[in-house]
């Protein structure tokens, strides 16, 4: 039985999933970051976090493959456990997205050049192109953690409930220089927020990427069984 190595956390925004270190990891890790992403109302992230995840469990199938002494199953049946898992966590303070990925293996994480043309192949440079934030630390029990960071949008501001008629009528009939005031006021331009852009680092337009992250989706269709929804 395949379990998370993640300490257990008592957040609503927090979602973790195991998966076999098999080829078909990535796309299952694909599938479950649109869903989670979907049921917080985050699917305005969905295809970044897609390509993120991808390259991340991509990278810990073959670092898990690659461990020797892999941890067995149980003495009675010898089968060594390879996994790898995937945490989704929305933190509560500066407004964040951070993806989680572990792995048996204890070797640091290289950087490479990003191919966007292969599934496994784009590297780490990728990840530090699209992410504000990356790095990795050792796991409580074994292994490692690669993670990364992406900015949330700020939350809207509540409005204000509209004034009745008859106060707003008053209102346009107040007389002296309060009125004048509030006159100006609105009239004053309104600054439009906008949300911070974090700085990336030279690599693939957004285009090419999202020829990639459809590229994937085609794979994912084509490797699905018939009749399988």
């Amino acid at each position: 039985m395949l379990t998370s190595p993640f300490s257990s956390h008592g957040d609503r925004r927090v979602a973790d999933r195991v998966f076999g270190s098999a080829l078909t990891a990535p796309r299952r890790a694909r599938a479950f970051v649109r869903c989670q992403l979907g049921r917080w109302d985050l699917a305005n992230l969905a295809e970044t976090a897609e390509l993120l995840v991808s390259e991340l469990v991509t990278n810990a199938v073959h670092a898990t493959n690659q461990v020797r002494n892999a941890p067995m199953a149980s003495s009675m049946f010898p089968v060594a456990m390879r996994m790898v898992a995937l945490r989704l966590r929305v933190s509560s303070g500066p407004r964040s997205l951070f993806i989680e990925v572990w792995d048996g293996s204890e070797l640091v994480p290289m950087v490479a050049e990003a191919d966007t043309s292969a599934e496994g192949g784009r590297g780490l440079a990728l990840v530090g192109m699209l992410s504000t934030n990356w790095g990795h630390y050792t796991a409580r029990d074994r292994g490692k953690i690669v993670w990364c960071e992406l900015p949330l949008p700020p939350v809207a501001p509540t409005r204000s409930p509209a004034r009745p008629a008859r106060v707003t009528a008053a209102l346009g009939h107040r007389k002296g220089p309060a009125a004048g005031q509030d006159d100006a006021h609105r009239a004053l331009p309104r600054r439009v927020r906008r949300h911070p852009l974090a700085e990336r680092a030279a690599g693939p337009d957004e285009m090419t990427l999202l020829r990639v992250l459809d590229g994937l989706r085609n794979l994912d269709d084509a490797d699905m069984p018939e009749g399988s929804s």
